[in-house]
């Protein structure tokens, strides 16, 4: 998880760490090559949660399609503005933190078929 110095201080407000757990399970299915991969916070759990969703599936062309779904909602007795301040500054990380966590996806594919090309052409 991507964190900046905003995120460290809201982070430390709360008395959390820059550490975050997660707990992260994910399904591959072979026959279909669909990987879902789900995950829930552990860290900072009492204050917010967020509920996350990827699903990686076949496309035409050999492409692979991309979808995620999140719900984060603040878990404080704070005023509701504050509340919804803080869901929204969570969702700009979380968006920040997907698109990184997706061009990492997207490399670690390319460098695997790339790999698989390089050892189709060798045998």
């Amino acid at each position: 998880m991507f964190i900046d110095n905003t995120s460290k201080f809201v982070t430390q407000l709360f008395g959390g760490s820059e550490d975050a757990f997660v707990r992260e399970i994910s399904f591959i299915d072979p026959a279909t090559q669909n990987v879902t991969i789900t995950s829930v916070n552990l860290s900072l759990s009492q204050f917010v949660t967020c509920y996350e969703q990827i699903q990686y599936l076949p496309a035409p062309g050999g492409r692979t399609s991309f979808s995620q779904t999140a719900e984060i909602q603040a878990r404080m007795a704070l005023w509701r503005s504050a509340t919804d301040k803080l869901e929204q500054w969570l969702v700009q990380q979380f968006e920040r933190n997907a698109q990184l966590g997706k061009v990492g996806f997207s490399d670690v594919l390319m460098t695997l078929w790339k790999e698989r090309q390089h050892e189709d052409v060798s045998s």
